[in-house]
């Protein structure tokens, strides 16, 4: 395609698109930020990780967190997140 006045080519240039696929989202839902608990310890280890099944699958929340949860990616944590400050072990884990 050529542009009429001037006769030279137009390029028309485009956003890339967002993969498709599984959804990219950022958890939100720590009690504080992620890496400042014991050293080797994960969110998963801690007692205050909840999980909260829905339409059976497991969304993993903080329980500190719980006046805030929502029904959606935005409240929820990371297993694998290093231990925030708020880290609390428990006896059955």
């Amino acid at each position: 395609m050529s542009d009429h006045l001037f006769g030279e080519p137009i390029t028309i240039e485009r956003e890339p698109e967002e993969p498709r696929g599984r959804r990219r989202y950022t958890a939100n839902g720590y009690a504080a930020r992620p890496g400042g608990g014991p050293e080797g310890e994960t969110c998963k280890s801690c007692a205050h990780c909840i999980a909260k099944y829905w339409d059976g699958r497991a969304f993993y929340k903080c329980e500190l967190m719980r006046p805030l949860w929502t029904n959606s990616y935005g409240s929820d944590i990371r297993l694998k997140s290093p231990a925030c400050r708020h880290w609390e072990g428990s006896a059955d884990r």
